[in-house]
């Protein structure tokens, strides 16, 4: 019996400021992101889920979306 697998994809909204590059305002962000989520405060998230139902015709799991 074959498993199903799901791909969820979780979008957090964080607000840097004082930063001059892309690359800074990534990193940034995602301090800002780990500092939340250590001190439990609300972060503005969306969440979207599908279905794969084959892997080789779905865009990649891993990788960076800008």
């Amino acid at each position: 019996m074959e498993t199903t697998q799901w791909l969820v994809t979780l979008t957090f909204r964080v607000t840097v400021n004082g930063v001059m590059s892309k690359d800074d305002s990534v990193e940034a962000g995602l301090e800002q992101l780990k500092m939340g989520l250590c001190s439990g405060g609300d972060l503005p998230m969306e969440a979207s889920v599908r279905r794969i139902t084959n892997i080789v015709e779905e865009e990649p799991v891993f990788g960076v979306k800008w």
